[in-house]
């Protein structure tokens, strides 16, 4: 399959050329400039004329899981801590998810993230009543029917009880075995919930199940209260306690970091693990301030993710200055070099690791993941200033993807998905999530 995008402003990752042309073939860019398309046949061409074309964007955490639960309403909801959201939300939303559910909710949250631009997501998914197979319904639904790459992971916990704990670590430690390694569309972590919910018992079984090659998915004093809970019941703060079984490794994921003090930062950077900032879930449940400073000039690989509240990683990265600014009451930090840093830089190097595919630059014999947004630029736009049109143009007033490419396979073509039929998909997944609110105990 030959395909060309012509006319457009394309943005590959460095430089604005425009317009410009794209020539895609069997999956890869094979030509970019003002006449890559004109020198060669295509099967099929598309003009561009008035949009921009990108990288497509990355997600480098979320919980596709969540997708069903907007606008549910629970009785009694009034939680006082972080635990408590999860007590009187999260963990009653998992545990009425069963197979169906699990499917549906992870092809709706796919179907959104590609609307937002998203060409791989990592995901951590639990659903403790229908555990066993559940990360090949992610799979078939992320990467089959939407197209996306994802890396996939179950949440093992032991707040369930140890038969679910066993359980979680069994469909991880399966998915994993299941892999293909020179499948670029889908990987996997060893996912974990987090330090307070999982015991040494727990955390030993985990690593012994866990790849040499393999990495943990993990969230890390996300709550205040996570950092003194380890330290009372464990003796230790949450990192020293992870590199006792030997978690933190290059392709482990550890999920917000927001109370980790500088030793643990320290052992991080040392360990070269990966961090994930997700500042609007953050500060939807009003759980700290996030130190970019001190991870970013530590060399720590920070990439930026949603936490499954939306998909919208360009809105997710100009929280991130805003978050930044407010915390600090100081209107000079949270750069656009500290952020293009995380989405641009960090997030394609987490896929390199997971995926081994070199992903976020549109260039001569990278695979063909591309977003094309309809913008119209008001003012002049260059290479220099991309960053401040996606984050105070796109970010700010709408986020348009006209046409999406995986792998130079088109997801969405002319705002229309090409292989579903969003309004079917649309209406079983509000009778799903009826159906779903209706178990919630």
């Amino acid at each position: 399959m030959k395909l060309a995008i012509e006319n457009a402003v394309v943005w590959d990752g460095e430089q604005v050329v425009e317009p410009a042309s794209i020539r895609i073939e069997d999956g890869r860019l094979v030509g970019i400039g003002p006449d890559a398309s004109g020198r060669f046949a295509a099967d099929e061409r598309i003009d561009a004329a008035g949009k921009l074309a990108i990288p497509g964007l990355i997600n480098a955490h979320t919980h596709l899981y969540s997708s069903l639960a907007r606008g549910m309403s629970l009785p009694g909801y009034a939680p006082q801590s972080f635990t408590q959201i999860l007590e009187q939300l999260w963990w009653r939303l998992d545990k009425a998810l069963d197979d169906s559910a699990v499917a549906t909710s992870a092809l709706v949250g796919a179907m959104e993230a590609a609307r937002c631009g998203v060409t791989a997501l990592i995901d951590h998914h639990a659903s403790p009543n229908a555990i066993p197979g559940s990360l090949d319904r992610v799979r078939s639904a992320v990467c089959g029917r939407v197209g996306l790459r994802a890396s996939l992971c179950y949440e093992t916990s032991d707040r369930d009880g140890a038969e679910r704990a066993r359980l979680g670590i069994e469909e991880n430690a399966r998915f994993l075995a299941t892999l293909d390694p020179r499948d670029s569309l889908c990987s996997g972590h060893f996912g974990l919930h987090a330090s307070l919910t999982l015991s040494d018992r727990t955390l030993e079984s985990a690593a012994a199940s866990l790849p040499d090659e393999a990495g943990i998915h993990i969230h890390v004093a996300e709550g205040p209260e996570d950092e003194p809970q380890c330290v009372k019941r464990h003796g230790v703060r949450i990192i020293p306690r992870l590199d006792r079984f030997g978690l933190l490794r290059p392709r482990s994921i550890l999920a917000h970091c927001l109370h980790v003090d500088a030793v643990e930062k320290d052992a991080i950077a040392e360990r070269n693990a990966i961090v994930v900032h997700n500042p609007r879930s953050n500060m939807n449940n009003a759980v700290g301030a996030f130190d970019l400073d001190g991870v970013l000039d530590r060399g720590i690989v920070t990439g930026l993710g949603t936490d499954g509240l939306g998909a919208n990683m360009l809105a997710e990265l100009f929280t991130a200055g805003l978050a930044q600014r407010q915390a600090r009451q100081d209107a000079l930090v949270g750069t656009f070099a500290q952020l293009d840093r995380l989405l641009f830089r960090s997030n394609p190097t987490i896929v390199e690791r997971i995926f081994g595919v070199r992903v976020g630059r549109l260039a001569p014999g990278a695979p063909a993941d591309i977003a094309v947004l309809d913008y119209a630029a008001p003012t002049p736009l260059d290479g220099a200033n991309i960053l401040g049109h996606l984050l105070f143009g796109v970010a700010v007033h709408a986020l348009r993807v006209t046409d999406l490419f995986v792998s130079g396979r088109p997801i969405l073509r002319n705002g229309a998905f090409v292989e579903l039929d969003e309004r079917e998909e649309y209406a079983h997944a509000r009778e799903e999530a009826q159906r779903l609110w209706k178990r919630i105990a």
